[in-house]
Parts: C-alpha cells; structure tokens; sequence
C-alpha cells in the first residue's frame, strides 16, 4: 500500500506542470494575436486617414478644373486640358493629376477626371480618383439690349438676354437655354427669368482697346473685298467698313463706325483672349451668306441681319441696341428696313401690311437718304379699299417721329395721295379709288426746283408749285406708316419696288427707272434671313487693359457640376 502511494505522486505533479504550461501558452497565443490585430487596426487607420486626405485633393483637382474653365484667360489653348503632378503644397508629398476634354457638342460642357495620389519612395498610394461633368452656367449666347422679335429661322443654343420682351416665332427649340429678359412670349427649352436677375456686366471693349500681345494694324475704311489678314493681330478701322467676299481675318476687327458684311463665305476667327470683332456703331449683314465668325461679337449700337443672310456665330452676339431681320437695302448703302411686327418674311415677294401695326423701318441716321433739293418718289402698290386717315407709303422723320422731313402718304380723310414738307402738303391727284381695284398700280412724285408732278401708271397726273423744302438731319424712314408709327396711321394692302431718288427724273425715264442717283430701293423678293448662335464661353472670353490693369471677362456667371462619380 505504501509503495502504491509513492509511485502515484510524481505524475500527479507532471500533470499540474502540463497544465500551467498549457495555460500559459494559450495566454501567449492570445496576446500575440491581439498584437497582430492592432497593428493591422493601426496600418488600416493610416491608410483610411491618407486616402480621405486623396479624397479631399482630388475634390480640390475638381475645383481647380472649374475655375480654369470658367476663366480660361490663362490657358495655353482655348480651355485647360489639364496637367499631371500637380501639388497644392510643394512641402508635402501629395499630387494629383488632370484631364478635360470638351464635349463635342456642347460649347459649354466638359468631362474632367481626376487623380490624386501620395508619393512613398516612388510608389503611389492612397489613391482616389473621381470623373465629372462641369457645365458653365448661365452661358450667354445672345445679349440684345432692347425688345427682341426672334425669328423663326433663328437659333441660339446657350442662354439669351434681352433688356425688353423676347418674342419667340419660331419653335421653342430654336432657344435651348435660359432666357433673362423683360418679358416673355412663346417657348424655349430652358427657364424663363427676370432681365434683372442676370449677374453680368457688358463686355468692357472701347474704341480704345488694345492689347500687349497684338500688335494694331489698319484695314479700310471703305469697302474691302481682298487682302491679306490671317496674321492675328487687331486690325483697326476709322470709318465706316464694308466686307465684301471670302475675307479671312484673324484676331480682332475693330471698326470706329458701321460694319456691313456681304458677299459670300467671310471668316472672322477671334485670337486668344480677343473678341472676334467690336462695333461702335451698327452691324448690317447685308445678304451674307456662308458667314461663320468664332468668338464675341459686341456692337454697341444694333445687328440687322438682312434678307437672304445665313450667318454662323459660335462664341456670343452682344448688341446694345436691337437684333432684328431687316429688307436689305439694294443701293448697297446701309438703308436695311427693320420688319416691324411682321411676323415672318413675305413668301410672295411683296410686301403685305395688315393696316394694324406693320411697317417697316430705318435705323436713325444723319447723313443717308437725305433729299433737300430735287427728289423722285417711286413705288408699286395695290392698296387696300379701307385705309387709315394719314396712312403713309413712305415718310422719312426725324429721331423721335415727331416732324416729317417728306412723305407720301394719304390725307385726312384717306381720299387722296398727297405730299408732305413738314407741315405743309401738296395734292398729287390720285385718288384712293383709282388704286384699289385689285391690281397693282405705279406712283411716281418728282420734285424739280418748286415744282412738283406726280405720275399713275406712267401717264402724268398732276403739277404744280411747291415751294416748301423736303426737311433733312438725323432720322430714319417708314415703309407703310407715318412719322409716329402709330397703329392709327400705318398702311394696308401691298407695296413693292420702293425707290428714292435724290435727283429729278425726266417724264422719259419714268418707265425704265435708272439706276443712277438711287439713294434707296427696297424689294421684298427672296428668302428671309438664318442665324445661328451657339453660346462658347471659351472662345469668347477676353482681356481688357483699358484702365492699366488687366481685367478678364466671359459671358459665362458661373460652373457647376453636372455629375461626380468615384472611379475605381
């Protein structure tokens, strides 16, 4: 018994040894592996922290995108294409890396990516990388500093601002944009806003402009119809301006004056950070066809866009006066009669007035159509059995209608076709109820010193003394109504083949009617006009140094973010 006792205790305690050991085994095994898990804990917070810094720098690269392309004045092309390791602190070892790329087609939307990244011994890490879609906005294609009467073979995609009411004629996808006006009537693809609500000045371009990296070189004045002006540089003109043809011209067209454009397939390219071409008078596109300009147009005064005209402008069309369709002025002389509440042009090829509201109309001017000694007054018309008191076929006024310098129109009571002088008139002899028997009829009224004739249908029907003088200055003419323009006096029924002489024609030449001496002819045939305006704040921003200093400007107010996607 005894032997049993003393063979039994020494395994026992090998036994208790395993035990311990195993316990401490086991505590060693746990510890270890919550080492091991703090590190990784600690390794993953390291890179969770470093890859929400990336975040942060990559928005940053967005940003960055955003601002350059919403002013691109500094970029080397027309936009910023982006650049690679780019570091917003030079000290750290954080960069990001930049692509854009224009869509192509939208002038104002770009797709920009983004990469940002920290630089441990050569190797990258912590990267993130995000795509977006910036769109400038409001872009301004079209800026019209008056009333605004679209027509419905017009078109601008980008936003539109018209200081008075935009009328619409056409479809409301010929304004894919925003529109900032005074009023509204008709549609469009964007939303309609207050004129008032648009944060955005007129382009700061004077007559004194200039630009430290163009150098200043002559065109005109006078007609242009070949040269060479591909080189850009700002090419200037003192007076009025006339282009007629496949003229390039790069860089810049200033013109202290009228700018008409005729002819067929005329280029005008603005350089960087220069407009395409600046007005400080009017733009008459004179019949253009094949007319494409890239970059700002900015008239000062107003744009009529004559019959038979199909114009391009990508960039923007700044008037501070009107944008309007007008009947070109065939004497070549910047005569363009504004269709006034004339919806669309006439398909007949004459001109038909509702003897409510239309006419048609001259810009003021002080030295054209201008008759103060012998004149002839022709035209073809068929007019209407009823007839406003006073309606008038042709009257020139001065600026604010409030005298005639010359009219033909019918008197008081509609009886009879007279002529003005100011306030005094003269009786032609023609009756309203010889001319409204369905056909057409020719009045012709010639003023030789003092004395006046008028002729129907080539047979002479009236002469007299008039010794009261045609009155002369600044003003414009009416086709169709008096001096006011007033609805109570506009003409109804048709006219055609409007001319004004400034000389005497002979009884022999009323038949023929020459061409020498015509100081205004209006025909109605032909096709109405086309423009299209694409709204590119990319290639319309400039720089201006008139005060010294330079001061950017875009017709873009602002960007935003269309999109932001993560890119794994």
């Amino acid at each position: 018994m005894n032997r049993r006792i003393r063979t039994t205790r020494p395994c026992r305690r090998g036994v208790a040894l395993l035990l311990v050991l195993g316990i401490i085994m086991a505590i060693t095994l746990l510890s270890l592996g919550f080492i091991a898990r703090c590190d990784v804990e600690l390794a993953s917070g390291r890179s969770l922290a470093v890859r929400v810094q990336m975040d942060q720098m990559a928005v940053s690269a967005l940003e960055h995108a955003r601002g350059l392309l919403l002013n691109p004045q500094d970029a080397g092309g027309a936009y910023w294409t982006g650049d690679t390791s780019i570091q917003l602190d030079p000290n750290t070892n954080d960069f990001y890396d930049v692509t854009v790329t224009a869509d192509p087609s939208d002038e104002c939307v770009f797709d920009v990516t983004c990469e940002a990244y920290r630089l441990r011994q050569a190797e990258q890490v912590g990267n993130s990388s995000f795509a977006a879609v910036v769109r400038l906005d409001p872009a301004i294609g079209l800026w019209c500093g008056s009333d605004l009467s679209y027509r419905a073979a017009w078109s601008v995609v980008g936003d539109a601002y018209a200081a008075g009411t935009f009328t619409n004629l056409g479809v409301a996808g010929a304004v894919d944009g925003d529109l900032f006006a005074g009023g509204l009537s008709g549609g469009i693809v964007g939303t309609y806003k207050d004129a008032g609500t648009l944060a955005m000045t007129w382009p700061p371009v004077t007559a004194g402009y200039s630009h430290p990296d163009y150098v200043i070189s002559s065109i005109g004045p006078g007609t242009v119809s070949g040269g060479s002006y591909s080189s850009p540089k700002i090419w200037r003109c003192s007076g009025n301006l006339t282009l007629d043809g496949a003229l390039v011209i790069n860089g810049m067209l200033l013109v202290e004056g009228d700018l008409v454009i005729k002819g067929v397939g005329a280029r005008l390219t603005a350089a960087k950070n220069l407009p395409a071409a600046y007005v400080t008078g009017n733009l008459f596109l004179h019949g253009a066809t094949d007319l494409q300009i890239e970059g700002l147009v900015a008239v000062d005064g107003s744009v009529l866009v004559g019959h038979g005209s199909d114009a391009e402008i990508v960039g923007g069309l700044f008037a501070n006066g009107e944008i309007a369709e007008a009947a070109i002025d065939s004497t070549w002389i910047p005569n363009d009669a504004i269709l006034r509440n004339i919806p669309t042009w006439p398909a007949t090829g004459v001109l038909t007035l509702d003897g409510v509201s239309q006419y048609m109309q001259t810009l003021d001017d002080a030295d054209s159509l201008q008759v103060t000694g012998d004149y002839t007054l022709s035209v073809l018309l068929a007019p209407a059995v009823t007839q406003n008191p006073w309606a008038a076929i042709v009257c020139k006024t001065d600026p604010a209608g409030s005298i005639n310098h010359w009219v033909l129109q019918f008197d008081s009571t509609a009886t009879e076709l007279i002529v003005g002088h100011d306030s005094v008139r003269w009786s032609t002899g023609i009756l309203r109820t010889e001319l409204t028997d369905g056909i057409w009829h020719h009045v012709v009224v010639v003023r030789q010193g003092t004395t006046m004739k008028s002729y129907l249908d080539w047979t002479e029907r009236a002469t007299g003394t008039f010794s009261n003088m045609p009155g002369s200055g600044d003003g414009h003419l009416n086709i169709g109504a008096d001096r006011t323009g007033s609805a109570s006096y506009v003409y109804k029924g048709l006219l055609d083949e409007v001319r004004v002489y400034k000389r005497a024609l002979l009884a022999s030449e009323i038949f023929a009617l020459p061409s020498d001496s015509l100081i205004g002819h209006w025909t109605f045939a032909g096709s109405g006009s086309a423009l299209n305006v694409v709204a590119s704040p990319t290639k319309a921003a400039i720089t201006t140094w008139a005060s010294g200093s330079r001061v950017d400007w875009s017709p873009a107010g602002g960007a935003f973010f269309k999109s932001i996607h993560r890119v794994e």
